[in-house]
């Protein structure tokens, strides 16, 4: 056709090398036509394996400078290939044109097969937050450039951590960084992230989007229509606005609760006397709520004691008719709006056993959960301020003599912490934190002797809040099921690191999935010897099927579910999870993991992390205490990871076991704990059992497999309303992945709200 222009020879720039154990990577470039993007495919011993599109950010594609450098791609190989491969290579789709030179394997892995070392790594997180890693030079936390157009607009040190697997296991020095707020205008950028002497990291340059306040309110300023407005919840629910915590003294006002009705209710402040009383009652001056009275009570043995015959006579003198009382902790100073917020939420719930708030300590927010009875009794978290009815004062006269009691003494009644109520938002300031763990171990100790539980609670040490350790008696026999597919290393190490943990006294079940080493069936049969019970599960892999039918035929009380690839650390891991379900109200407990580096990979599950969920505290050490000492003490999360997770076996089986229609790989752990929650039972995340967790090791990642993407769609569908809605996680924090490690921006709902699950929905066959 007259006027065409002639087609440009092909000028190819390619490389080709591994990455790992079983990822192999490379870039493709066209020199002629650098805005052109190839399809590769993978052949192992001349047989095709698969094919990616090599558009993705290349390291060593940018360090060469070719084009943007997006022309990389990787493969991740089935073990089972590798294990006999002889010649591993990649060619362009349908051209034949071979990338890179063929990686030969059976022997020494060529020099120039070797993945290039990266400097780096950095990711957008949603709004203006980005998070990645840094090599450092001299092993200090290196600084990191940001640049638009050229200009520097920010600069960030990165000074947390973040776990890498290449070349090896380690620990990377992890920053996390949010863009100046003139940015957030809706406009496109695209911000360069620079390390070192303008060493560019894997990943920049980065395009985003950040309109002001979220897109949602942004669409609703404009009148958008609904459809458009609900399209924006979606986008912002995906990547949420987050606000580092370092700027939260000047936004403080922008995390403040609506105005609250009107009340009528008077309520008695009780101020324990000491250091900074007088900031106490200075503060009280200023509530909008003018219905109170106050009393200080004296100190008795120590600052958070008092003599309970002091309680008493303020009752009987000064107390006359007051149906609600709030305590508040020495040197405490209460907002404006406190005591109005306290008696809007007695009004609106009448039938609360408790209701408490968040609060400042030193100027930064301490964003607390929903009602969690594990940590209160490990922690004591919300006894700066509470707000508890007459009923239970007139009892502490009898049975509390410190703050810590009377802020356990409620939950003495089974069934109270349905009633407790959490207002989410700062509703005092205190500089110092409350510093007795003496105290608080005793208050336990008294509270659980009241329940007729028998435990051992012991103080901790701590930099960061008050605690205590408890430990139940009881438990009961444990099957700990391992399913497997060849890896015979990792499964003979998991298996070793275990059995001192047994003792002859709990049940170890191999799940072999079809495997087909023989190195494998000498680590079985081996197992086998020491009473390692060996059951068969052929077929596809389907993690949720093979673990429910091994389950069937555990005889133990109790089911721990442990991968392949955990260590345990210790002797006595086993014993503190089968603790934790001596409680009859807890029917799902959950264990520390570390990755190999020392950084942790599992202390938790927080729901709605960018509209999915995420585990917490990945950006953290080995012996971190987590936000507000929250991976120093036992706590309820709406999930584990069943990498190491415990649950009844007659639970487990009443509620038919993991779904393996829906979530046969992924997701099927969060799917198991919210059914249980259903149930009324509690989920319970332990730091006092630590295993090291070889993460994916077996199977390798698959976040990006259409598998994946299928099930976390399913976990979107069944559980849209508990992920919006995660009563453990405070709406003053972001919702982006990691979590705890940002406030959210703009805040969700500062709503009074109780520790409730939003049901599931069943989506039908086929969706």
């Amino acid at each position: 056709m007259a006027g065409n222009e002639p087609e440009r020879a092909m000028t190819l720039v390619s490389d080709f090398f591994r990455r790992d154990a079983r990822a192999v990577s490379g870039f493709a470039f066209d020199a002629a036509q650098p805005e052109r993007r190839f399809t590769v495919e993978l052949l192992v011993d001349g047989l095709h394996i698969g094919a990616a599109l090599a558009d993705h950010a290349s390291a060593p594609a940018k360090e060469r400078g070719l084009g943007d450098g997006c022309c990389g791609f990787t493969f991740v190989v089935p073990e089972t290939l590798l294990a006999h491969a002889k010649m591993v290579e990649a060619r362009l789709a349908n051209i034949g044109a071979p990338v890179g030179a063929p990686l030969l394997f059976g022997g020494e892995t060529p020099a120039q097969a070797v993945a290039p070392s990266s400097h780096g790594f950095v990711e957008w997180s949603g709004g203006l937050r980005f998070t990645g890693w840094a090599d450092s030079n001299d092993g200090a936390p290196p600084e990191i450039a940001i640049l638009i157009d050229g200009e520097r607009v920010a600069t960030a040190r990165a000074e947390n951590w973040r776990h890498v697997d290449r070349p090896r296991p380690q620990a990377k020095f992890g920053f996390d960084v949010t863009l100046p707020d003139h940015l957030a205008d809706g406009r496109v950028w695209t911000a360069s992230f620079l390390v070192g002497r303008g060493i560019e990291l894997e990943g920049s340059p980065v395009t985003f989007v950040a309109p002001p306040g979220g897109l949602e309110a942004t669409l609703a300023k404009l009148d958008a229509p609904p459809g458009q407005r609900l399209t924006a919840q979606f986008f912002d629910r995906l990547m949420p606005g987050a606000l580092p915590f370092s700027r939260y003294a000047g936004a403080r006002e922008n995390f403040a609760p609506a105005a609250p009705a009107p009340s009528e209710i008077f309520i008695g402040v009780l101020a324990l006397d000491g250091e900074g009383v007088e900031a106490t009652l200075e503060s009280l001056e200023t509530q909008t709520h003018r219905r109170w009275t106050c009393g200080v009570l004296p100190c008795a043995e120590s600052a958070l004691t008092f003599s309970p015959q002091d309680l008493a006579d303020f009752l009987r003198d000064h107390a006359g008719g007051i149906a609600w009382f709030l305590f508040v902790a020495p040197g405490a100073a209460l907002n404006a709006d406190a005591l109005a917020r306290f008696a809007a939420a007695a009004d609106a719930h009448p039938d609360a056993s408790l209701i408490y708030a968040d609060y400042e300590i030193g100027g930064w927010p301490v964003a607390l959960p929903a009602f969690d009875y594990e940590r209160m009794l490990e922690q004591a978290y919300f006894a700066p301020i509470f707000l508890i009815p007459r009923a239970t004062v007139e009892c502490a006269v009898a049975r509390a003599k410190t703050l810590f009691r009377l802020a356990n003494l409620t939950f003495d009644e089974k069934g109270a912490g349905e009633k407790t109520v959490h207002l989410p938002g700062p509703a005092m300031r205190m500089e110092g934190r409350l510093d007795d763990s003496g105290l608080l171990a005793q208050a336990t100790s008294a509270h659980l002797r009241q329940r007729r539980i028998a435990a051992k609670v012991d103080p901790v040490a701590s930099a960061s809040a008050p605690r205590c350790r408890v430990q139940r008696e009881g438990g009961g026999k444990v099957s700990i099921l391992i399913p497997t597919r060849n890896r015979h290393d990792l499964l003979r190490a998991c298996i070793d690191s275990i059995l001192p943990a047994t003792a002859g006294v709990h049940e170890i079940i191999v799940i072999d999935n079809d495997s087909s080493d023989p190195q494998t069936f000498r680590v079985l049969e081996q197992a086998a010897q020491k009473g390692v019970v060996v059951v068969r599960a052929p077929g596809p892999f389907n993690f949720s099927h093979i673990n429910t039918l091994a389950a069937a035929k555990a005889e133990g009380d109790l089911l721990c579910f442990l991968n392949n690839d955990v260590v345990a650390r210790d002797a006595h891991w086993l014993e503190e999870m089968a603790s934790r379900l001596a409680d009859e109200t807890v029917g799902v407990v959950g264990a520390k993991l570390l990755w190999p580096s020392g950084v942790v990979q599992h202390g938790g599950v927080t729901l709605g992390v960018n509209f999915g969920c995420a585990h917490d505290f990945r950006d953290r050490i080995d012996r971190d205490p987590g936000y507000f000492g929250a991976l120093e003490v036992a706590r309820e999360t709406s999930a584990v990871t069943a990498a190491c997770m415990m649950t009844r076996k007659n639970l487990f089986l009443e509620l038919g076991g993991f779904d393996a229609l829906r979530f046969p790989i992924n997701f099927n752990d969060v799917d198991y704990c919210l059914r249980v929650r259903e149930k009324g039972l509690r989920v319970v995340f332990t730091p006092h059992a630590v295993l090291t967790h070889h993460e994916s090791a077996s199977r390798g990642k698959e976040d990006a497999t259409s598998r994946f993407r299928r099930e976390l769609w399913m976990l979107r569908h069944k559980w849209s309303e508990a992920l919006a809605a995660d009563p453990f996680y405070s709406p003053l924090l972001a919702l982006s992945d990691p979590s705890y490690s940002a406030l959210a921006w703009p805040p969700r709902s500062l709503a009074p709200r109780r520790n409730q699950i939003q049901p599931g929905v069943q989506p039908p066959p086929g969706y």
